[in-house]
């Protein structure tokens, strides 16, 4: 038996999971899912790099889980848009006090959406190349390789701690413009149900976690992140509809 938890709020991740549970025939659960423990031969995270750290919602889910068998084949695959390193050295860290090793770790570079930061970078050339050097990460997961991924450093904690989620309410930056038409869609692709609709505009909770799926999900391009997201280009995955993408953070 084998499981993949995913975390994913533009569809990267998600693609890297799908692909990777069909290989390996796992199950595909969300890291929005309250689970406890899990008992399987082969147990997979993957998801996506902030500020050369781990998402706040991985990082609480991987603490949370116990693994009940010690011998299970754990790997984790994170996906990033610019550089990166030693970010699996976050999970290491984690495993090692479940006293579970990591198997193996890899990280994909992919499209780059932190847009209050960079534009987006997706091209066909790109696409091509993730592609590729997925299929080499799934078949090596399907053979159970090992490896040694690079452990967390001092850089990784000093940038992780520049994360705005880390700041007291870093979602009093969102502004909603008039083009917003109150459909909801930022509320229901939130993945930490920060999102209330009234008097048809989003009203944000206080307890985001920065990973602007409300931004690029909106069909109206009514939302922004103090003025470093205006007049970017949004992304969702090519492989993944924005459908899928709340079916699955959807919270239970």
């Amino acid at each position: 038996m084998a499981t993949i938890y995913c975390f994913s709020s533009t569809g990267n991740s998600l693609y890297v999971a799908k692909r990777i549970s069909e290989k390996i025939n796992a199950s595909l659960i969300s890291m929005t899912q309250n689970v406890d423990v899990c008992i399987d031969d082969m147990i997979g995270f993957v998801f996506p790099v902030y500020f050369w750290g781990l998402p706040k919602i991985v990082e609480r889910f991987i603490t949370r889980l116990k693994i009940a068998n010690d011998k299970a084949y754990v790997f984790t695959i994170a996906t990033y848009g610019s550089t990166i390193h030693g970010v699996l050295g976050a999970v290491i860290k984690i495993m090692t006090r479940k006293q579970i090793k990591l198997a193996y770790g890899n990280t994909l570079k992919s499209v780059e959406n932190y847009i209050p930061g960079y534009k987006v970078n997706d091209t066909e050339s790109f696409q091509k190349r993730i592609d590729e050097n997925l299929s080499v990460i799934v078949n090596e997961i399907y053979e159970k390789r090992h490896n040694s991924p690079a452990k967390s450093t001092i850089l990784n904690r000093i940038i992780s701690s520049m994360n705005p989620a880390n700041q007291a309410d870093c979602d009093q930056y969102f502004t909603v413009s008039d083009y917003c038409n109150g459909c909801g869609v930022c509320q229901n692709v939130c993945p930490v149900n920060n999102i209330d609709i009234k008097n048809v505009k989003p009203v944000f909770k206080h307890s985001c976690e920065h990973c602007l799926a409300c931004i690029h999900a909106c069909p109206q391009t009514a939302i922004e992140w103090k003025t470093k997201t205006i007049g970017k280009e949004r992304y969702r995955n090519l492989h993944v509809s924005l459908n899928e993408i709340i079916t699955f953070n959807s919270i239970k």
